[in-house]
């Protein structure tokens, strides 16, 4: 089946229509005509895969990595970086148009993404499962919608310690003492392997996610791996026994060093555990900071409220305002977020821990502007509404998602607010997924 591909979807593929509905096509770019299979139909549309390119677009590229298209890790190394702008802009101004409903004209028909420093090499966390492979304990990222492994040497994306850090472990995997987990029957130890890098700093952290309880013969084995990882800064097991795709349990148990690994923002340094959020492109982190920061001299805030604080990495930027409460729901995170000011002399920061929807009921007082950066699901209906009853001027919403970011701002125009101004940030190089900071006012 000839097909002619007119934009890619959120999702890395590409889209085509026909009197029969629309297409999704895996490998495609946006204006190429190209020869698709037909893989799987569906009552709305349909999915294939490219089977030959006809007419290519002109900033097609050859792929770095050998296993791109196998693996899941990434979705645009066949595009050049140009062209992975230009989609990214377009997902973000496709999704707050389509879903948001903001309209085609002033902020959003100008939208650009900031291209990232590093377009390789930038990622500062890695998380690898494991599964056993010809009768051995393997680790590697999983193909493309499936929970099989795409075997791999090194990841041309992850940061250099990180790929350093995997091969050491590859090696050392078969001589642990424990048994690889098994998913479908919620058996064996060994889950994942967590790795994360202070870019700045060259602080390393490793953490093996386990299941169940681990016996004397399973802590020498891990405690022997750590011997062959010289240059690792410190080491820690996460236990997670819950059966499902969530990677890491709540509780981590340091083997090596003090669990905590630091990087520096700017002027700041910031030190975060396993389990902490810390945004995985670190130079490009800090170019959308100080847009945020930016964001907010414009608007003169006074009283600032900000929600998923984390261990307080945008906080520093955000310190400047007479007055800044920052609201973390993980309880570790709101402890590292507190150490983290302290220890960089921030003090005019009120810190409060619990879920934002809750916090929020009992703040008194009015703010100026609220600063936001939800996880991917975006914001709790609850914070909207409290948001719009506390009647706050200005909002900015950070979003690693432009689905959610537009469902959340669309609530948000219904309430009389309005979109000012929104920029895409690339903290994903290779990859179809985007950042977007949006203002909206009252």
């Amino acid at each position: 089946m000839e097909l002619t591909i007119e934009k890619i979807s959120s999702d890395g593929n590409g889209i085509a229509r026909t009197g029969e509905g629309v297409i999704f096509v895996s490998g495609a770019l946006p204006g190429e005509i190209v020869e698709a299979e037909i893989v799987q139909r569906k009552r709305d549309f349909a999915v294939g895969r490219a089977k030959r390119i006809i007419q290519p677009n002109p900033k097609r590229v050859k792929p770095a990595c050998p296993v791109f298209g196998t693996c899941g890790g990434c979705q645009l190394q066949h595009a050049s970086y140009e062209l992975q702008l230009e989609i990214k802009a377009d997902i973000v101004r496709d999704a707050l148009m389509r879903i948001g409903g903001l309209g085609a004209g002033g902020s959003l028909s100008n939208i650009e993404c900031s291209p990232s420093p590093q377009q390789w090499g930038y990622r500062n966390k890695a998380a690898f499962p494991i599964r056993k492979i010809k009768g051995k304990p393997t680790a590697g990222y999983y193909e493309a919608g499936s929970h099989k492994l795409a075997l791999l040497r090194s990841c041309p994306v992850n940061a250099t310690p990180l790929n350093g850090l995997f091969t050491a472990i590859q090696n050392e995997l078969p001589n642990l003492y424990l048994d690889v987990y098994d998913e479908r029957q919620h058996r064996g130890a060994l889950r994942h392997i967590i790795l994360r890098a202070g870019i700045h700093t060259g602080q390393t952290l490793v953490s093996l996610v386990v299941n169940g309880r681990l016996n004397s013969k399973n802590m020498n084995s891990i405690a022997g791996l750590c011997r062959p990882l010289k240059n690792m800064t410190t080491f820690t097991l996460n236990h997670n026994s819950r059966p499902g795709n969530v990677i890491l349990g709540e509780r981590t148990e340091t083997i090596k060093g003090d669990g905590l690994i630091s990087e520096h923002l700017d002027e700041w340094t910031l030190r975060y555990d396993t389990s902490s959020f810390f945004q995985v492109n670190t130079n490009q982190a800090i170019a959308l900071y100080r847009h945020v920061r930016e964001l907010m001299r414009e608007g003169k805030a006074g009283d600032v409220l900000e929600l998923y604080s984390g261990v307080g990495s945008l906080t520093c930027y955000l310190a400047e305002a007479e007055l800044l409460t920052a609201v973390e729901e993980w309880r570790s995170a709101t402890s590292l977020m507190a150490r983290n000011l302290k220890d960089n002399k921030i003090g005019n920061i009120m810190v409060m821990n619990g879920k934002a929807e809750e916090v929020m009921s009992n703040l008194s007082g009015t703010y100026d502007l609220v600063v936001m950066d939800p996880p991917r699901s975006g914001c709790e209906r609850a914070v909207l509404e409290r948001i719009i009853k506390m009647k706050i001027r200005r909002i900015i919403y950070v979003s690693c998602n432009p689905a959610t970011l537009a469902r959340d701002a669309k609530i948000l125009k219904e309430a009389g607010y309005s979109l000012k101004s929104a920029r895409a940030f690339d903290m994903f190089p290779q990859t179809v997924h985007v950042e977007t900071v949006v203002l909206m006012e009252r």
